[in-house]
């Protein structure tokens, strides 16, 4: 009921206690208590004598109703659960994708208490600092052609940030986002797949937002508070991803992968490729159809490197 309530005060005009209870079925008294919950979390709401409640703030929220206002898309967040606390959206996404919620719907958190990054890395979820959000893809693809389905999501990322902050966000191969050579963003795709079709993907996607000191990571990752000198908009920043992801998804490959190189941070770069058999240095010169980053040797010879088996650094810093 407190989305509910939350969305009838969003027009910003004085609504009637009354009224609202008419529309929801309950009693004033019920309104009232989630008027009061609603301002435990910081909305400034005015209570304007007989005429009713008038929202004059909002705070920092991510509940469903701050996202959805002004949200454009057509299937991208249409749905979206908010969580005050949860283990990992990605496992929520994914129950919830096998309970059969339609594609586009977003799982976002509050705090996450054992987020997870790639190549089994955990996730810092503070509570109020960031954006921990899964979104339910279901691409009719096949299993093999889903790496390209993680340059989509980070592309859409990218773009989201620079159209809602300004910042220059570009990707870091595969799908980690930076800006000013700091990484703000990191994501977990898991599928449920068999051989021949993908039936679901959570996409994770975690963003440091308010964080003011990144402590033992300091040298290597920011917040986007940090680097833009200002309070950042979490809900503006969903919107934009999830306007943003609707786009990408309809880009054809060739449109995809031209957006994607002109957002990379990593090609035209000396890196270092770390694998489990050999390590090696070269230069980053493209990444192929299917997502894999080409790198030649110092010696001159070209290795494709696929994203679950390598680590690529760069060789002047994180990127």
């Amino acid at each position: 009921m407190l989305n509910a309530v939350l969305e009838r005060l969003l027009g910003g005009e004085t609504v009637s206690g009354q009224e609202i209870s008419d529309a929801l079925g309950v009693t004033r008294a019920a309104v009232w208590k989630q008027v009061e919950r609603l301002r435990e979390r910081g909305f400034v709401i005015e209570a304007r004598g007989r005429q009713g409640y008038r929202l004059v703030s909002c705070p920092d929220s991510l509940l469903p109703p701050v996202i959805a206002q002004g949200l454009t898309t057509q299937w991208a967040g249409r749905e979206i659960v908010y969580l005050e606390s949860v283990d990992s959206t990605n496992r929520a996404a994914r129950d919830l994708a096998a309970q059969g919620a339609k594609e586009g719907t977003l799982v976002i958190a509050r705090t996450q208490t054992a987020g997870r990054g790639r190549r089994g890395r955990g996730w810092e979820s503070p509570a109020d600092e960031g954006i921990f959000m899964s979104l339910i893809l279901r691409p009719q693809a096949h299993p093999s052609q889903v790496a390209l389905l993680s340059l989509r999501t980070a592309l859409a990322v990218a773009e989201g940030i620079r159209d809602a902050t300004g910042l220059d966000a570009r990707i870091k191969w595969p799908n980690d986002v930076v800006c000013q050579g700091k990484k703000v963003v990191g994501m977990l795709l898991e599928m449920d797949a068999d051989e021949e079709r993908v039936r679901s993907v959570a996409a994770g996607i975690g963003i440091n937002v308010h964080q003011r000191d990144m402590g033992e990571l300091r040298e290597t990752a920011a917040s986007l508070d940090m680097l833009a000198g200002r309070a950042c908009s979490r809900a503006q920043i969903v919107r934009a991803f999830l306007q943003r992801m609707e786009r990408a998804t309809a880009m054809d490959d060739g449109a995809l992968l031209a957006a994607y190189r002109e957002r990379s941070a990593t090609l035209g770069r000396r890196v270092r490729v770390i694998g489990a058999q050999r390590s090696f240095t070269g230069l980053a010169v493209e990444v192929t159809p299917a997502g894999a980053l080409v790198v030649e040797e110092d010696g001159g010879a070209r290795e494709t490197v696929l994203a679950g088996d390598v680590s690529v650094r760069g060789l002047m810093g994180y990127v």
